[in-house]
């Protein structure tokens, strides 16, 4: 059995052992189903969840009634049975954004996404921009916002990446 990652325990909720946590919304549909999460490779049944947002939910777990006793799980990891996961690395997770408009933070629009490259280690967005070929890394770290319904996607790229091409 594998345990992966899916959130953390953020604080005590109330007196009476309720936690708020925070789970990756990679996980968020799965956790609705789950009877049970780890801590510290500790199984713990879950005996009343509500989600509150896309990411956060307030959760009672079994055997932790008071506050003291929830207190000491504040900052822990979540883990799940990978059994217990949809299968997420099976999908490719940026095809979605076919047709999708990147624009940059200081350069304004760059294109429509024509196709979505897959590498070993990343995906990069296939854009035609004057007719030439301009293939950006759709790394987390210069996406600022993904609007589904407008189809855009904001980056910040870094200095110089556009200008090689």
């Amino acid at each position: 059995m594998e345990l992966i990652k899916i959130g953390k325990v953020l604080k005590t909720h109330g007196y009476k052992g309720h936690l708020k946590i925070a789970i990756d919304e990679f996980y968020i549909a799965d956790f609705q189903e789950m009877a049970a999460i780890f801590i510290n490779q500790l199984p713990y049944f879950i005996t009343s969840k509500d989600i509150n947002s896309d990411s956060q939910a307030i959760i009672l777990l079994e055997d932790i009634d008071a506050k003291e006793k929830a207190h000491p799980l504040q900052g822990k990891d979540i883990f799940a049975k990978d059994d217990d996961l949809t299968e997420i690395l099976d999908e490719e997770p940026y095809n979605d954004l076919v047709g999708f408009t990147i624009t940059d933070k200081n350069l304004g629009i760059i294109g429509e996404i024509a196709e979505i490259i897959e590498l070993p280690h990343q995906f990069l967005a296939q854009v035609f921009k004057e007719q030439k070929e301009i293939l950006i890394p759709m790394n987390e770290d210069f996406i600022i916002n993904i609007d589904e319904n407008k189809k855009t996607i904001e980056m910040q790229l870094p200095d110089g990446l556009l200008e090689i091409y």
